[in-house]
C-alpha cells in the first residue's frame, strides 16, 4: 500500500466528518502519522481559452513517490471532489517524460533563436 492511499482514506474520511474545518489541521494529521510530503497548488486551463472551463489542483506528493490529489472548479458546487491516490511512476516513465520535456522545450528554444534570427 503506497502513502497516498493512506492518506486519501484519512483526508476523505477527515473531510466527511467536519467540511468546515481548517485544511492545515488534516495535514497535521498526515504529519502525526510520520507521513512524509510535499503539498502542491495549480491551477489548469485550456491553451488559448479565457478562464472558462478552469480548474484548480491540490497535491502533496509522498517520499514514496505516490500522490493524492483533488480537483475543484472555481465557482462550482460541490467545490473539491474527494481525494485520490495515484500510483508513482516508474522511473524509466519519469526519465523519458522528463527528458522529452526537456528536449521539447530546447527545440522550442532553437525554433525561437532561428526565427530571431531570420528576422534581423
Amino acid at each position: 500500500m503506497y502513502d497516498a492511499e493512506i492518506a486519501a482514506t484519512l483526508l476523505n474520511r477527515w473531510d466527511s466528518q467536519d467540511s468546515t474545518a481548517d485544511f492545515g489541521a488534516s495535514l497535521d494529521l498526515l504529519r502525526e502519522g510520520n507521513l512524509r510530503f510535499a503539498y502542491q497548488l495549480g491551477h489548469v486551463r485550456v491553451a488559448g481559452k479565457a478562464e472558462g472551463g478552469a480548474f484548480d489542483i491540490e497535491s502533496l506528493v509522498f517520499d514514496d513517490g505516490s500522490r493524492t490529489l483533488r480537483v475543484e472548479a472555481p465557482g462550482c458546487t460541490p467545490g473539491w471532489t474527494r481525494w485520490t491516490a495515484v500510483e508513482p511512476l516508474p522511473a524509466s516513465q519519469v526519465v523519458e517524460r522528463v527528458t522529452a520535456s526537456i528536449a521539447e522545450s530546447v527545440a522550442e528554444s532553437v525554433g525561437a533563436s532561428a526565427d530571431d534570427r531570420d528576422d534581423a
